[in-house]
């Protein structure tokens, strides 16, 4: 059983971590608690033990929910592709935060129905199936847990045509994918947000981005509305698309930290008070990522900030404002409300005290960040472009930044490049 419990943490911690606090929470209980209720006592203290419905969008490999069972689809046969016949049957459970399908298979199908009834609340150990709005359970039991909500399956709401003010806010490469007759083609997923917040934004012909890019708006004519997975919205773009630049950028509404609810996505806006190192981890594929803590402030509360991946190894200063897009609020370890950013989410840096600047000189790739270096000084840039790149950056300085409006590269000057790599070095000495 410890090997499902550390399953609920296994995006937080090593298993050798794991493993150590489960020796000292048994130490800190006087020899008196076994190693699995020990590893529960863990998992509570990562503020793991349970997650709502919401939440199921999460990192780790399996989950732990309670829920009420409101429908039950009864065991129904199917034949498989070798000729055996095989059983399947879902039970739809909900909470105040919404709804999800446990799927049972064969034996496990066919035991559903002289175990549970409809109203029933169960625990659920489980993890996704072929889609995330499945999950597979792996350990299911009846509690005395009183959840109130809707008794009905809720449907969700068919996709429709409509025109939209959209802010572009991040997009990803173009990445091919293979359609159901074989053929391929190509697809940008990333973010956009208007008046009623923020929504995954999926074009399917990326020849209709053409010229547009993250942090431009645009007017979308017929894009496909559609509701997202565990609510929140898609917007979907396509051949009956049409997408153009728009003078003026839609106000996507920001929540006060003090007004975050758990298990919610929020738009939000603070100032950094304390930040900590990156630290790497293992991920369960086996590729090394980055988790880091901060905590950051909007006047009305202070909170915990955890980032992942790309956005943890980006070079943030205490007393910087920044603007989370799509950030996730979950009860943090001690009881108090966090934000995390992850996939699907963006971090820009505000400016302060900003003045208009065309930059010659060298990008460098360092420990410290990407710096923007030449003979008038050194600046953090963020830019895709390599390590050695000689260009000229038009932008906006403010403090130890750049922030890039264009960018060309420029003719190299070996020569001159190893003198700003010296004179670089020196700065530091």
């Amino acid at each position: 059983m410890v090997r499902y419990h550390y399953a609920l943490v296994d995006d937080l911690v090593s298993r050798e971590e794991f493993d150590r606090l489960i020796e000292k929470k048994i130490a800190d209980c006087g020899n008196l608690a076994d190693e699995t209720t020990a590893a529960l006592l863990v998992v509570k203290d990562l503020g793991r033990s349970h997650v709502k419905i919401r939440g199921l969008r999460g990192k780790s490999s399996l989950f732990c929910f309670y829920a009420k069972i409101i429908a039950f689809s009864g065991v129904k046969e199917f034949d498989r592709s070798d000729g055996e016949k095989g059983l399947v049957a879902r039970l739809t459970v909900a909470d105040e935060t919404g709804q999800v399908d446990l799927v049972f298979w064969d034996e496990q199908a066919a035991a559903l129905e002289e175990t549970f009834e409809i109203g029933d609340v169960v625990e659920i150990i489980g993890r996704h199936g072929k889609s995330i709005r499945e999950i597979l359970p792996l350990n299911l039991r009846k509690t005395c847990v009183d959840i109130d909500c809707v008794m009905e399956v809720k449907e969700r709401k068919a996709p429709f045509r409509t025109d939209l003010h959209l802010l572009i806010i991040s997009l990803a490469e173009v990445r091919p994918f293979t359609r159901r007759d074989g053929s391929g083609g190509e697809m940008v997923s990333g973010l956009a947000g208007d008046a009623d917040g923020t929504a995954r934004f999926i074009c399917w012909e990326p020849a209709l981005l053409s010229g547009i890019s993250p942090g431009m708006a645009v007017l979308v004519t017929g894009a496909l509305l559609k509701e997202g997975d565990y609510g929140g919205r898609e917007i979907v773009c396509d051949e009956e698309t049409i997408i153009v630049p728009a003078e003026t950028a839609p106000d996507i509404p920001i929540t006060p930290l003090a007004s975050l609810v758990p298990d919610q996505s929020y738009t939000v806006r603070g100032t950094i008070t304390r930040i900590l190192p990156a630290k790497p981890f293992t991920k369960r594929d086996g590729t090394t990522s980055f988790v880091r803590n901060l905590r950051f402030s909007d006047g009305s509360a202070d909170v915990p900030l955890v980032l992942w991946d790309a956005d943890a190894k980006r070079t943030l200063f205490p007393g910087e404002s920044i603007l989370l897009y799509n950030a996730y609020a979950k009860k943090g370890r001690n009881g108090g409300t966090e934000v995390s950013l992850g996939k699907g989410g963006a971090l820009f840096i505000i400016p302060d005290q900003e003045e208009p600047v065309t930059i010659e000189g060298w990008i460098l790739h360092v420990p410290e960040g990407t710096i923007l270096t030449s003979r008038e000084g050194s600046w953090l840039v963020e830019t895709r472009l390599p390590h050695g790149s000689h260009v000229r950056i038009t932008g906006r300085a403010s403090g130890k930044r750049v922030f890039c409006e264009s960018e060309e590269e420029v003719k190299g000057d070996r020569e001159g490049l190893k003198k700003e790599i010296s004179d670089f070095i020196r700065s530091f000495s």
